[in-house]
């Protein structure tokens, strides 16, 4: 009876592994990540109030996976998201009733994205549960803009100033970017894969320029901010089972050869 058990075994393995080799899966991710810049110019020193904060946005992609074996795979698809920046200035605010914290300014850019990643799987704990690493290139692609945005403060009288501003620039165009990603997937009975990943995105040129200006206390204050599209992220995906292509070749049947006599 143990005999039957392991070999009952060994062949479920060999089928899940079989499953895994040369196959095509299609799903759909969705996430969130955080985008940063990079201080580039103007004032250096800022007042206490201010605050640069990453630019935080969902994603939303469309991909494709294809297991080569049971350790190797590569990944593509579409990737809508938004890149872009946000400035706040720190308010005063009441423990008693509810107020804003944060005077605030955000401009936000769509951008598309299309990877090409590979990733190594690890082997498969008895639960069908394993971790996944791998790394590649991505294609981003963002159109030409620019974003003013401003908060106005009221003087004594009908008069106002400007209080908090800022004016993003999007150059536009295509940029190569890197990521890697590190996550873990199951893998269900009926073929499905549920996977969750941390995504790290580099670029290496300046995709979106910033310029922010406010006052503090009669004192006016300038800052600029480079964005490569750097960003963080967390995805959560599912794939569906592997995809079937019919064979559309027909194989003859094989004939008899006449025998013909004299």
């Amino acid at each position: 009876m143990k005999k039957l058990f392991v070999i009952a075994a060994s062949c479920f393995a060999l089928w899940g592994i079989a499953q895994e080799n040369n196959t095509w899966r299609v799903g759909v991710q969705a996430g969130w990540q955080a985008n940063g810049s990079q201080f580039s110019g103007g004032m250096q020193n800022a007042n206490a109030r201010f605050v640069q904060s990453p630019f935080g946005a969902w994603a939303l992609d469309f991909i494709g996976r294809y297991d080569l074996n049971n350790h190797w795979m590569w990944m593509t698809g579409l990737n809508f998201n938004s890149v872009g920046s946000e400035f706040l200035l720190a308010e005063d605010y009441s423990f008693t009733q509810k107020s804003k914290r944060f005077s605030s300014v955000k401009s936000s850019f769509p951008a598309m994205e299309i990877p090409l990643m590979a990733f190594y799987k690890f082997n498969p704990n008895c639960k069908n549960v394993r971790w996944f690493i791998g790394g590649g290139i991505a294609g981003t692609f963002i159109s030409k803009q620019t974003i003013d945005k401003d908060i106005s403060q009221s003087n004594d009288g009908a008069s106002t100033t400007s209080y908090l501003s800022s004016t993003s620039v999007s150059k536009g165009g295509a940029y190569l970017q890197a990521r890697w990603a590190i996550g873990r997937e199951k893998t269900f009975k009926w073929g499905g894969i549920l996977n969750t990943s941390v995504v790290f995105n580099l670029g290496f040129t300046e995709m979106i320029h910033s310029t922010v200006n406010y006052t503090v206390d009669g004192n006016q204050y300038n800052h600029e901010f480079s964005n490569r599209g750097d960003y963080i992220g967390f995805r959560f995906a599912y794939f569906f089972r592997p995809l079937k292509f019919k064979n559309n070749a027909k194989v003859k049947p094989a004939t008899t050869p006449k025998i013909t006599s004299n």
